[in-house]
């Protein structure tokens, strides 16, 4: 059980970490292809949407970002365990893991500092599967290379912030709904994070 539960989340982070050099290519991305010039950083920071509610995911620890209630609701273990493999971009913090008892369907979540949402809306293009959406009265985007229908993953980008993001990545192998999954984990969390200063 424990091989499968690793393998799991190397799947699950591996295609985050895909998803998140897609955009980085879009961007223009340095050597590492995983951040936009500063130029286009300081362009950004200057539009976008407002954030009336601005949270700071990076105040709390990595896995309350998921409270033990919210992912038991889900139906999710009540607590996740830091993945400590590659992190899905050089921005991003470790990321969290919860799953289901059996294993069978996951949920990472996974703060990212200095990205704006404007960056996906302006290259949106880059993912064929794609939509915009308000996430506990935050600009969110769904955001796939894929087909979460068939492929059973899908990641959802909620802006926290100005220039903080939290990130969630959800596997089902049961191909059900994994957005939905995504998108029921950032409401979770999102009104439990401390307001950013």
């Amino acid at each position: 059980m424990v091989k499968t539960s690793v393998l799991k989340r190397s799947r699950v982070l591996a295609a985050g970490v895909v998803l998140t050099s897609a955009l980085a290519a879009c961007t223009g991305g340095g050597p590492t292809g995983d951040e936009p010039p500063q130029s286009s950083q300081q362009t950004q920071a200057q539009t976008g949407p407002e954030i009336s509610d601005p949270r700071s995911p990076f105040a709390v620890e990595l896995c309350a970002l998921l409270p033990p209630d919210a992912a038991t609701s889900l139906g999710l273990e009540p607590t996740g365990e830091v993945y400590d493999g590659p992190k899905i971009s050089p921005d991003s913090a470790e990321s969290c893991v919860w799953e289901t008892p059996d294993g069978h369907t996951s949920v990472a979540l996974a703060p990212i500092k200095d990205r704006s949402i404007q960056e996906y809306y302006d290259h949106k293009s880059a993912f064929s599967d794609y939509q915009e959406l308000t996430i506990a009265g935050h600009p969110a985007v769904r955001a796939n290379q894929g087909d979460p229908a068939k492929d059973g993953f899908c990641a959802m980008f909620a802006a926290v912030s100005k220039r903080e993001m939290l990130y969630a990545f959800t596997h089902e192998i049961s191909k059900t709904d994994p957005c939905g999954l995504a998108q029921k984990a950032l409401e979770a969390s999102i009104p439990t994070l401390p307001p950013a200063k």
